[in-house]
């Protein structure tokens, strides 16, 4: 294990929010750039799809 003397300091780790985010941000350019590349019929199905998993979910009772 490295020894640190105790006069300088440390450069301050980056915190687990900063690298949730970045995350976030990457996987929101990668979600974009997918629907961005797909041809029209193709984003009409996934559409199509979503559409009716959002109208299945919204029947599903989660606190039962």
């Amino acid at each position: 294990m490295k020894k640190v003397r105790k006069d300088t300091k440390q450069p301050k780790k980056k915190g687990r929010q900063t690298r949730k985010k970045r995350a976030w941000n990457q996987l929101e350019k990668a979600t974009a750039a997918y629907f961005a590349s797909l041809p029209g019929k193709a984003l009409q199905e996934e559409n199509r799809l979503g559409a009716a998993l959002a109208d299945a979910a919204s029947t599903v009772n989660f606190d039962e």
